[in-house]
């Protein structure tokens, strides 16, 4: 049997070896001397590092200052309605103090059409730096359910600034008409079909108070959609409808001048202005009640510092007596609410008319 005998080689021995040591020698040498370039790419980090450190130490110190320095330029505020409704009347009067205030134009844009859905889908295009304000009515909430196909969501793509006030609504009816309660419009209407009123669009708080009367007291009423209120208010002046629920501007001057009758405030306390006028609660109907109100928001996507500074601006606005009392002598009850309280506010509004106007059926109207 043959055998096998694994060696394992030994260095070489002489010449051999000291040429292989001197190798290994200058190798390591070589090795030694390479240049290291971990100390100059540290300090290239460590620069880079600082640098990116104080840029944004400079920009968080300056956001509280833009802020503070807001406005600089003309601001623009869309309202949805036309000149002579309860918002157009509140949001120029909000527009003239903030004005005063910023030292800067508020300039007032109205852009009524669709129940407020066509401002609002502009709006929501536009840069949300602050500059761009809407006033943002009870539509605001109640055309999500009337409207399916709307481009924008209210409870998720707006930046809520302030709930500023709001107004109880007045039922008036045209004077050459025999009413002058609530009970006997009911009746009028009763033997009467065919009654009609007005309202600024499909889903705002007069269509909707209309709407609720017909279902509870089994009325045939005509629902009759305008483009502001202003132009409902002068169909009602010329008889050509029986009644209105509007907000104190847009109708106490024509009580005032003797050319409507009112018949009932639609909230739970009389009005300072109509202290004869019953409440509808008092009247016998309790679920008539409702408020137009006058809302502020900004683009979503809007700084916070920026809308926190608006929301606080216009606290101060509407505290200002001169202000205060002038609109308060139009019925108006004032607010002033945080960004947060607003959004409190949208949530329950949305909880309490959402079903309601998805149970009516509402559809869009052309």
């Amino acid at each position: 049997m043959a055998r096998f005998r694994l060696t394992w080689p030994t260095p070489k021995s002489g010449r051999a070896s000291r040429i292989a040591s001197r190798a290994s020698s200058d190798s390591a040498r070589s090795r030694s001397r390479r240049p290291s370039h971990e100390p100059k790419q540290k300090g290239i980090y460590m620069k880079w590092a600082s640098v990116l450190f104080l840029a944004t130490s400079l920009l968080l110190h300056a956001m509280p200052s833009a802020a503070q320095d807001f406005p600089g330029r003309p601001v623009s505020l869309v309202v949805p309605y036309g000149p002579g409704s309860g918002s157009d009347i509140m949001g120029r009067a909000l527009a003239a103090q903030l004005s005063e205030a910023w030292k800067q134009p508020v300039v007032v844009e109205n852009r009524p059409g669709a129940t407020t859905t066509m401002a609002t889908i502009q709006f929501q295009r536009t840069q949300p730096d602050g500059y761009t304000l809407m006033v943002a009515p009870p539509p605001f909430v109640t055309t999500k359910y009337v409207y399916p196909n709307l481009p924008y969501d209210s409870q998720k793509d707006f930046a809520p600034i302030s709930l500023v006030a709001y107004y109880p609504l007045i039922l008036v009816v045209n004077p050459s008409l025999p009413i002058g309660s609530t009970k006997e419009l009911v009746e009028y209407a009763r033997k009467t079909p065919g009654v009609s009123y007005a309202s600024p669009g499909a889903g705002t708080t007069p269509h909707l108070m209309g709407e609720m009367l017909a279902r509870s007291e089994k009325l045939e009423l005509v629902h009759v959609s305008y483009r502001s209120a202003a132009q409902g208010v002068l169909d009602l002046l010329a008889g050509r409808l029986q009644f209105y629920a509007g907000s104190p501007p847009e109708v106490i001057p024509h009580i005032q001048a003797g050319k409507l009758k009112a018949i009932a405030v639609l909230a739970g306390e009389r009005s300072k202005l109509l202290d004869g006028v019953p409440t509808s609660t008092e009247a016998g109907y309790p679920y008539l009640q409702a408020t137009t109100w006058t809302s502020i928001i900004a683009p979503k996507g809007t700084p916070k510092a920026t809308v926190d500074k608006i929301s606080a601006d216009i606290a101060k606005a509407i505290a200002v007596p001169t202000f205060r009392e002038r609109l308060e002598s139009q019925g108006a009850v004032f607010v002033g609410s945080s960004p947060a309280d607003l959004q409190s506010f949208y949530d329950k509004e949305h909880a309490r008319f959402g079903p309601l106007v998805t149970s009516i059926g509402l559809k869009p109207e052309n």
